[in-house]
This record gives structure tokens, sequence and C-alpha cells, in this order.
């Protein structure tokens, strides 16, 4: 049941590195280990290939050119804080939106429901925005609804 040991014997023998070669594997698992948890979901995101997760990937994307230019327009022409405030309201639709995707993607697997908690987001949007005095209300609502023309611009596309 139980080994003896002989404390005579205690000397190891390693075998040299000088012939070790170190296989290398496409995935590369010591920089996905390193990878922190936005990048882990980055890369999670960007390596599925179904259509729904291009679909999301393609409105974001079409959101957040526009905002930047709907942003840059009324910047130049309405004032900073105009265009700051719409700024702010489009990336806090663009979360919104990215919560929606998220709840709407489990429903059927996980959930029987969509989640309520992406209705958080523009409550927060209208509570920063009266409490700060560099936002104002009114563009960060519009801001905020820029996912919609979004939406109609690439449906209307087909």
């Amino acid at each position: 049941m139980f080994t003896s040991v002989d404390s005579n014997r205690k000397k190891l023998e390693h075998p040299s590195n000088e012939n070790v070669q170190i296989p290398r594997s496409p995935n590369n698992s010591i920089i996905k280990e390193s990878k922190s948890g936005i990048a882990n979901q980055i890369d999670n995101l960007l390596s599925q290939n179904d259509e729904y997760t291009k679909l999301q990937l393609t409105i974001f994307g079409i959101t957040f050119i526009v905002s930047i230019l709907l942003a840059s327009i009324t910047g130049i022409f309405l004032g900073f804080n105009f265009g700051f405030s719409i700024f702010i309201g489009a990336i806090a639709g663009i979360f919104y939106l990215r919560l929606l995707a998220k709840s709407i993607g489990k429903l059927g697997k996980e959930s029987s429901g969509v989640s309520k908690l992406q209705l958080l987001v523009p409550v927060c949007l209208f509570i920063f925005a009266s409490k700060l005095g560099s936002l104002d209300i009114f563009p960060a609502m519009i801001g905020f609804f820029i996912y919609k023309p979004s939406l109609i611009l690439y449906f209307s596309r087909s």
C-alpha cells in the first residue's frame, strides 16, 4: 500500500533542451488565454460565421458611421455641445441595440422572452443628460434613435 523512497536516489536526469521543438498551433492558445474580457468577446463575435452575427456587425457599423457623420455635421453647424450630445446618444443607442440583439439571440435557446435590461439604457441616458451640464437632453435622445434610420438604410438597400 505504501511505497518507500530511497533518499539517496533523489537525483533526476533531465534531457537537454537543444533539439526540442515547440509545436506551434494555429490557434495560439497562450495569446487567447491572456486576452481581457472585452477583447475575448470581440474575438468570439468576429470568429462566428453565422448570418445573424454578420447582420449585427453590419448594422452596428452603419449606425456608428451615421452617428459620426451626423455628430460632425451638427457639431459644425449647431455647436460642439449639440454634436457631442448626439454622439453620446448614438453610442447609447448602439449599446441598446447590442443588448437587444444579444437578448434576441438567446430567444428560444436559453429564454422564452426578451430581457428588459436594455430598457435601462435610454433611462440612464436621460438621467445623465439631465444631471450633466455638458449634455443636452434633446440632442442625446435624437442621437439615441440614430439606429432606426440605420436599420431603414440597411434593409432598404436590398
